[in-house]
């Protein structure tokens, strides 16, 4: 059930300690800026602490993304923990709430990622 599964879940994953941390503190910087629609790759790599390619580089070989893919990830990740949580919401409502300032571009994303329209995941999970 991909409801269930975090990409950047470190426990599953093989990390160091500091691989661990790295993820952490990149989706705890994401998600602290989830309705922030200007948060980019720029801001990402300041409040990281990283230059641009060191930022970029590590993603990759952890993640297998590039920052834009990693915050795109992050904010659709929490569009899901959203529906479950209010289970009914406005699909605009919804993208604003993660990030995206565009509500087709958000459903085109998140159909991409995990098959299903945000209207069709909340119809096969509501209750």
């Amino acid at each position: 059930d991909f409801r269930k599964q975090l990409v950047f879940e470190a426990k599953e994953l093989n990390y160091t300690s500091m691989d661990e941390a790295f993820i952490r503190k990149a989706v705890d910087c994401v998600n602290a800026h989830l309705s922030d629609c200007d948060f980019e790759h720029a801001q990402f790599m300041a409040e990281m602490g990283m230059a641009r390619t060191t930022l970029a580089d590590k993603l990759k070989l952890l993640t297998g993304l590039t920052p834009s893919a990693f915050i795109s990830n992050v904010r659709l990740q929490a569009a899901c923990r959203l529906i479950d949580e209010k289970k009914k919401i406005r699909i605009a409502d919804l993208a604003y709430a993660v990030g995206f300032n565009d509500p087709k571009y958000f459903s085109s994303c998140f159909k991409k990622k995990f098959g299903l329209s945000p209207t069709e995941y909340m119809m096969k999970y509501d209750g």
